[in-house]
Parts: structure tokens; C-alpha cells; sequence
């Protein structure tokens, strides 16, 4: 008997390893994250899953504390209950697979730019789908046919591994704007887009704005990822396919899009020590910095690039008026030549753009 448990256990394992090793291929490629940190996440992203099955458990010794229950006993109406279970377990479910990120984060500091916090977020949710995987497979072995097997196999791999990357993913995302709140919400208010709920939190807690926009981006990527995760398991529930497999593409095409946009790959976490000096008095830079967000407001992207980069020529590490250039080039259309030589381009010679275009 432990003999064919182990047998079916190694057997699920290889199984459910296949499209876990195909997804990683796609979406960390290119990464320059250090492949150790990338292993120790996805390990602690399999970790996740086990842990919500041990707070299920503990709610089974102490059914006080079992929520899941308590739903059932509070709303009598079907869909509603649906909706609500779906959304205590996708919460639970983000912020565990999230916890895997900022463990990692914290130890290592892996995250230095918006892209970092997207991708390691993105693996966090794979490690948890590949270990979802593998109890599924185990659980249904000798239950349904061959072909019912294979049928849930690719749809889990294929749909339910992208959901949970896609979740993970956008959570992620928004930890990535709130590590480098103090350089993104300055950005803001040169450009003269400081965003009033920020402001607002700011007053009501009464914390400085950075801090009150890295709170509110938090926040509104947990929001967000609970609401498609919750999304998705009822229309599973009620097995409305075409919803499903549209919910998956949308937000894949949307994660590809997330980690082509130019200010996610911005490095706006550097080592101090290495940092060097501004050759720009600071009252200088503060009247060119308002006239970079005017024009950023006018749409003149063309004209903040050539200032950014001659800014940077003489103050290489000012992150705001990185993310002043980044975003004037993500807003150009593809078809500009700005645009297509900054894609060709290295990331370190990107600030000599200029040497190559015409100053019209």
C-alpha cells in the first residue's frame, strides 16, 4: 500500500512538473533574477499550498474558528455563499503565495525594480499551482478514467496554473509601485497627476504621502487579485467555460503587457554606496523637473526624453527622471523610431538615444 502510494505520488509529481517547467520557461526567460532565489521561491510558493490545507485542518479540530462554516450557517443563498466562500479562499490563497514574496525580498532584497516584484510574484504563483497540481492528480488517481484524467490534467495546466500565475502576478505587480513609492509619487506630482485618494490617506492616518501611496497600492493589488481569483472559482463552480478560458487569456495577454511596459524595467533600487553625484545643483533640477511634467502633461514626449537624457548625463541615478523618460517612451506609439531604437538598444545604452535621432 505505501509502496503504490509512493508510486502514485512520484507519478503525479513528474506529471503536474511538465507544464509547471513549460510556464516558468515563458515568463522567466529573460529574467536577470538570480536562479537560486528564483528555485527558493518557487519552493516556498509549493510551501504556500500545504498551509492553507493546514489552516483547514486546524479548523477541523477547532471548528470555532472554521470561517468556511461560518459562511455556510450565516448566508442561506446559494450564489451569494459561493461568492463568499470563493472569496475567503482566494484571499487566504494571495496573501500566503504574497508572504512567499516578501520572505524572499526581505532576505535577499531580490527586488529592485517593478519587474522583479512581477515575476517573483508570477513564480510564487506557479509554485503553489505545481503543488495544487500534484494533490489534484493524487486525489483523482483510480477515481476517473484515462481520459477524464487527461482532461483535467491539460485543463489545470494549461487554465488553473495561468489563473493562479495571472493573480499572483498582478498582486505582485502593485508591491512593486509601492517598494519605490518615494521616487513614483515625486514623479507624480512634477507631472501634476498626484492622485487624490493618496492624499486623502495621507490626511486621514496622517503619514507622508510615499508611505500613504505604498499602503494604497498594496492594498489595491490584494483587492484586485482577490476579486479575479473569487471571479474565477464561481464561474468554475457553474462550469461557464468560455468565460473562463476569455478570463485566462485577457489576463495572460495583460501579464505580457505588464512586463513589456519600459518603467518596469527601471533598476530604482541601488546600492547606495555606489551612487553617484548629482552634478546638478538642486534648485536647477527642481525648475527643469517642472518643466519635464509640463511637457509630459502637453504629450510632448519626444522633448522629455532628449531633456531626461541630458539630465542623466549628469545625474545618472535620479530615479525620477528615469521614470519620467521610461514613461514618455511607453507613451509613444509603436511606430515612432524613439521607440524602436530604444527597444534595440542595451539597457545601458539607452541614455545615448539621442546621439542617434534628430533633436526635431
Amino acid at each position: 500500500m505505501l509502496n503504490n502510494t509512493i508510486f502514485i505520488l512520484a507519478v503525479s509529481t513528474i506529471i503536474a512538473a511538465i507544464p509547471a517547467a513549460v510556464w516558468a520557461y515563458l515568463f522567466l526567460k529573460e529574467s536577470a533574477i538570480s536562479k537560486l532565489y528564483l528555485i527558493i521561491l518557487f519552493i516556498l510558493g509549493m510551501c504556500a499550498a500545504p498551509a492553507l490545507l493546514g489552516i483547514q485542518y486546524v479548523w477541523e479540530i477547532y471548528p470555532t474558528f472554521d470561517l468556511e462554516m461560518l459562511i455556510q450557517d450565516k448566508i442561506t443563498q446559494i450564489s451569494l455563499m459561493y461568492a463568499a466562500t470563493f472569496t475567503l479562499f482566494g484571499a487566504m490563497e494571495e496573501i500566503i503565495k504574497h508572504v512567499a514574496v516578501r520572505v524572499i525580498d526581505k532576505k535577499t532584497v531580490a527586488i529592485k525594480t517593478i519587474n522583479h516584484a512581477l515575476r517573483l510574484s508570477i513564480l510564487a504563483g506557479l509554485g503553489f499551482a505545481f503543488a495544487e497540481n500534484i494533490y489534484y492528480l493524487q486525489q483523482l488517481w483510480g477515481e476517473l478514467s484515462v481520459g477524464e484524467m487527461a482532461g483535467v490534467f491539460v485543463f489545470r495546466s494549461v487554465f488553473t496554473m495561468c489563473a493562479h500565475m495571472i493573480f499572483s502576478g498582478i498582486f505582485g505587480y502593485y508591491f512593486g509601485i509601492s517598494k519605490f513609492s518615494v521616487d513614483i509619487t515625486k514623479q507624480q506630482r512634477v507631472a501634476g497627476k498626484a492622485d487624490l485618494s493618496t492624499r486623502i490617506l495621507s490626511k486621514l492616518f496622517n503619514i507622508p504621502i510615499p508611505k500613504a501611496h505604498r499602503e494604497k497600492m498594496i492594498l489595491k493589488g490584494l483587492l484586485i487579485a482577490l476579486f479575479m481569483h473569487a471571479t474565477y472559482n464561481f464561474l468554475l463552480q457553474y462550469n461557464v467555460m468560455i468565460p473562463v478560458i476569455l478570463f485566462v487569456v485577457l489576463g495572460y495577454l495583460f501579464l505580457r503587457y505588464l512586463l513589456k511596459r519600459k518603467a518596469g524595467h527601471l533598476v530604482l533600487l541601488t546600492d547606495v554606496s555606489v551612487k553617484q553625484k548629482s552634478m546638478l545643483a538642486k534648485k536647477d533640477e527642481e525648475v527643469v523637473l517642472e518643466l519635464i511634467g509640463l511637457w509630459f502633461d502637453d504629450k510632448r514626449y519626444k522633448d522629455v526624453v532628449h531633456v531626461c537624457e541630458r539630465l542623466l548625463e549628469r545625474d545618472p541615478d535620479n530615479n525620477v527622471v528615469k521614470l519620467f523618460k521610461e514613461k514618455a517612451l511607453d507613451k509613444m506609439e509603436d511606430k515612432e523610431m524613439y521607440k524602436k531604437i530604444s527597444d534595440k538598444l542595451p539597457a545601458n545604452d539607452k541614455s545615448v538615444i539621442t546621439k542617434y535621432l534628430p533633436k526635431s
